[in-house]
């Protein structure tokens, strides 16, 4: 389930493991898991709507830590906020640099952050902007690909 929702357009559904966004509003928010720290094996779901889906390092965001309205519109790809979120690392995260990636799903766009450099995007060939996509993180590769129909589009 997503412990935390951060932005102005984001709201939980029937239960804490689905997330709708407002859909008159266009803003950038994240459903967090932050509770929920993966370490081993091998991990799927699948994504249905528009907008943007990814990973990202286990992290907390403190409103308190934040003025009035700037997370009304957040995002871990927003250079804005990495300093803060590179601020949460810990030993766990070893000499690794890759804190975050995701696809936009409009697009078929995919990108990776270390919150300190812009990095190439990349394409993503056979991508349909309408079809559920699927996710899948292998912690022991080390490698996030993407899914439809069945097929790997992309690593």
């Amino acid at each position: 389930t997503f412990d935390q929702l951060v932005g102005g357009n984001i709201q939980y559904g029937e239960e804490k493991s689905i997330i709708r966004t407002i859909s008159d509003q266009s803003q950038s928010s994240s459903a967090l898991c932050s509770n929920h720290v993966m370490r081993s094996g091998k991990h799927f779901t699948v994504f249905t709507g528009h907008g943007s889906v990814g990973v990202i390092r286990p992290v907390q965001i403190k409103t308190s830590d934040f003025g009035e309205g700037e997370l009304n519109v957040f995002c871990p790809s927003m250079n804005k906020f990495w300093d803060y979120l590179i601020g949460q690392r810990t030993a766990r995260w070893t000499d690794s640099n890759v804190h975050c990636c995701f696809s936009l799903r409009s697009v078929g766009l995919s990108f990776w952050y270390d919150w300190a450099n812009d990095h190439p995007l990349m394409s993503i060939n056979g991508y349909q902007s309408n079809t559920p996509t699927g996710l899948l993180l292998d912690l022991e590769d080390g490698t996030l690909s993407i899914y439809q129909n069945g097929q790997r589009l992309a690593t």
